[in-house]
């Protein structure tokens, strides 16, 4: 591969896992540019066997770059990124058109040669997708009821320093202060608005503008990881082994009789994991289970890496 990526925010917690997965994918080392504010301007992160030093995303010439990966919002850098000419890869900007979601076994998105900015699928719509769709192909949905249970990761760094602080003080009897949650995240569930572009994404993917689904979030006091309690009607009577076969054939996917958490069975790995994989007694067209991914490298970086191979060989 020997067109330049630019990798933005990149001392972040979301880019950690794409640069992980852009090695694993064989991206070299002199392919890509590191990019960040500038107090981390001259920091080293390892990549590949090698170091690449942060360079000032503020300053750096990304029309050198054929794609920029953006993880984190940020206005001025979109705005740069399409000046210059750079294609611009997000889950974190605003667009009409549904996210762009590719798995590693899938056929390729449809995009035009005339594209500027692509708006990725972020870390839950990622997980989930691949076992939806099975599913949706096996026996048609019907109804859609997810519960999500986010991480403080989901707020970056920022959300994973302030549980730490907030534990730590709690521990030891002292005050705590809130900034990025809205409450007390230490030992505390709090609940979080619902997100109606996720359920667009969904509704296109699943190819339904009519049948109900019903989101639920849920921020839980646990640094890492991600898991979703789901229930699905069907439009047919299905067998759960069939059920069970059909996801354990997906790509990184891992269907389990015991127990599973993202600590356990997730942490810091490009697969997820479905337990509790049930019917309700004597209703065969309903299905339940639970799943847990390490939502930036299973569902997030996965995306990010796989749409970038796309476009690398198909486009630019």
């Amino acid at each position: 591969m020997t067109h330049r990526i630019a990798l933005s925010h990149a001392s972040g917690v979301a880019a950690a896992a794409i640069l992980e997965k852009l090695s694993e994918s064989g991206v070299a080392p002199d392919s890509l540019v590191l990019l960040d504010r500038e107090s981390n301007v001259g920091k080293r992160l390892p990549y590949g066997g090698s170091h690449l030093r942060l360079a000032d995303q503020a300053q750096y010439d990304i029309s050198t770059c054929a794609l920029l990966l953006m993880p984190q919002a940020d206005a001025d850098l979109e705005a740069v990124a399409l000046q210059q000419g750079c294609l611009l890869l997000s889950h974190s900007i605003s667009d009409p058109r549904p996210a762009v979601f590719l798995a590693a076994d899938g056929e390729g998105p449809e995009l035009s040669y005339t594209e500027t900015r692509i708006r990725l699928a972020g870390p839950e719509l990622s997980c989930l997708l691949p076992s939806l769709i099975e599913l949706d192909r096996l026996a048609g949905i019907t109804q859609l009821n997810i519960t999500l249970l986010r991480s403080a990761e989901f707020h970056g760094k920022a959300g994973v320093d302030e549980l730490a602080s907030q534990t730590v003080n709690l521990l030891n009897g002292r005050s705590v202060e809130s900034s990025v949650f809205s409450q007390q995240m230490a030992f505390n569930l709090l609940p979080e608005a619902s997100d109606w572009t996720l359920e667009a994404d969904l509704r296109h993917y699943l190819g339904t503008s009519s049948y109900p689904i019903a989101l639920q979030t849920v921020n839980v006091p646990i640094f890492h990881g991600f898991a979703a309690a789901v229930q699905i009607q069907l439009a047919t009577k299905v067998v759960l082994d069939d059920c069970r076969k059909r996801l354990s054939a997906l790509h990184k996917v891992t269907v389990k009789e015991s127990d599973a958490s993202p600590i356990s069975d997730c942490n810091q790995s490009f697969s997820c994991v479905i337990t509790h994989l049930e019917q309700a007694p004597n209703q065969p067209s309903s299905l339940q289970f639970w799943m847990v991914a390490d939502p930036m490298r299973y569902g997030l970086a996965n995306n990010y890496v796989n749409v970038t191979d796309f476009l690398l060989k198909s486009f630019l």
